[in-house]
């Protein structure tokens, strides 16, 4: 099944309100698809244009801005405040030490080093076919629509799906998470995506390795047979219980 195909699959019986994102990861800048943005950006407004705009985009360390998203992404290596905990002190929660806690349940690549160069984004429709593997694809959902991601995922294995819930740097710690273990993840976007990506209140992340995509599409499909998937249609087989003066009695014309 090409890209194409399958993000139409997704949203359609899905109903998705954007579009998903592919997201490669480089060793180098070289194989970059598109030059960077001349200005610095975090990686969330990449996602953003990709979404959103259906616009192909790149991005290297020194116009980033966001150093927490590039180290869980692996484009550098884990400053010393995010391995302390200090910069976590005051924002989200009260001592270093619960700080050091917090920063190393957010997965970051970049604790091992720099390992990538560059990162390119793109809508999934619009991925090449030919080109190189995404290490990573991404669905920001409601969470009915995470439901039916995660029983598309479990759907031959029943294997659970884990969720990031430290809620910082989460679109780039699940690339990071996918990337490295080649796993799905449910992420709880942080202040950072709302605020410069555009991120939704109703918003959550879905990411999953790309090699899982045509199984969890065919999953969907098989799911569909039993009836829609999304939205969850309500149960209207009873009779509700309604005001004396609303309610339909032997007495009234027609009864």
């Amino acid at each position: 099944m090409d890209n194409a195909t399958l993000a139409g699959t997704f949203a359609s019986i899905l109903r998705l309100e954007t579009e998903p994102v592919a997201v490669k990861l480089h060793a180098s800048r070289e194989d970059l698809p598109r030059r960077p943005l001349p200005f610095p950006v975090n990686i969330c407004q990449l996602i953003s244009m990709a979404r959103h705009q259906g616009r192909q985009a790149s991005g290297v360390p020194e116009r980033m801005v966001c150093a927490i998203g590039a180290a869980c992404l692996g484009l550098v290596e884990t400053p010393p405040a995010f391995r302390d905990g200090s910069a976590a002190v005051g924002r989200y929660v009260a001592s270093r030490e619960a700080g050091e806690a917090f920063f190393r349940n957010t997965f970051k690549l970049g604790d091992s080093g720099a390992r990538h160069q560059a990162v390119s984004v793109a809508p999934l429709a619009g991925y090449p076919d030919g080109d190189p593997v995404p290490d990573a694809v991404l669905f920001y959902c409601n969470p009915a629509q995470v439901m039916r991601f995660v029983h598309a995922a479990l759907y031959r294995t029943g294997e659970r799906v884990a969720a990031d819930t430290v809620a910082e740097a989460a679109v780039c710690s699940a690339i990071g998470f996918v990337a490295a273990t080649g796993r799905p993840v449910i992420g709880f976007p942080c202040a950072g995506d709302r605020r410069f990506g555009g991120t939704q209140n109703h918003e959550l992340v879905f990411a999953c390795p790309h090699p899982m995509l045509e199984g969890m599409a065919g999953a969907l499909a098989e799911l569909s047979k039993a009836g829609p998937l999304y939205p969850v249609p309500p149960n209207v087989m009873w009779t509700p219980q309604m005001p004396p003066a609303y309610t339909l009695g032997q007495g009234d014309p027609g009864c």
